[in-house]
């Protein structure tokens, strides 16, 4: 039976953001993603939080059948793979993060949040959108693309309350706490360019010693989107090693 790899998107955008991955891995590993939104029968009010998202990750275990998955996520979607690892270790045999951050640690991402959560209410939600995408950007001037751009035209597909919501989120994330409780396999992927959530990393080390951390050159926060080629031969290797040192603890597997 193949290993399953279940992929999940950023705080924007859809299932598609890791297409050409699934491609290229479906003839070794059963490869599934899914979209976040629209979330159904979720209240968007002051109880809305991440275990939203970690409860619909497991009910998409349960309808695709998959009782242990290695789980690679993107920016805002490692939260919940975070999260998901915590409540339901059993469930998770690696975790991929690329584009991940630490949240409520002393950095400008911290900052920055802080700063758009104060201004929430005196602006309007198309203004305070606006200065979220100039906020949140996470690459330099050597991505050749409008990222900015990119990313308002995908949020503005989200409902207003949910998007400031998920926004929110991340001010109640201790990242310490959590990543000192894992102890799966951890890749760490992050591109040259992405200084802004780079600059959340320093005590990484600190937190999850195992952790296997690499960077990508020439790429930002879409790494594996940036520079495809250099990402599966990072994410490949992962991927080998956690299959051969799952034979080596069952030699009659």
């Amino acid at each position: 039976m193949k290993d399953a790899i279940i992929f999940l998107h950023g705080i924007v955008g859809n299932h598609s953001v890791f297409a050409k991955e699934m491609d290229v891995l479906k003839k070794d590993y059963y490869c599934t993603s899914y979209d976040f939104y629209p979330l159904k029968n979720v209240n968007l009010d002051d109880s809305f939080s991440l275990q939203v998202f970690v409860e619909q990750l497991y009910t998409h275990y349960i309808q695709m059948n998959i009782k242990k998955a290695h789980l690679c996520a993107l920016s805002f979607g490692c939260l919940i793979a975070l999260s998901f690892v915590q409540k339901y270790p059993h469930m998770v045999a690696s975790l991929t993060f690329i584009g991940g951050y630490c949240c409520n640690v002393p950095s400008v991402y911290h900052t920055n949040l802080l700063q758009l959560m104060n201004r929430r209410r005196q602006l309007s939600y198309n203004e305070w959108l606006k200065e979220c995408v100039r906020a949140l950007n996470p690459n330099r001037k050597e991505i050749l693309e409008d990222s900015e751009a990119i990313f308002l035209e995908s949020a503005r597909l989200l409902q207003p309350s949910l998007f400031e919501r998920i926004v929110r989120i991340n001010l109640g994330v201790n990242s310490e706490f959590v990543l000192r409780e894992v102890n799966v396999p951890i890749l760490w992927i992050m591109g040259e360019y992405d200084e802004l959530y780079k600059g959340t990393l320093g005590n990484l080390k600190q937190y999850v010693p195992h952790v296997q951390y690499r960077e990508i050159k020439r790429a930002g926060h879409v790494a594996h989107i940036h520079q495809h080629l250099q990402f599966m031969l990072i994410f490949k290797r992962f991927l080998r090693q956690q299959s051969l040192e799952k034979i080596s603890l069952n030699p009659s597997f």
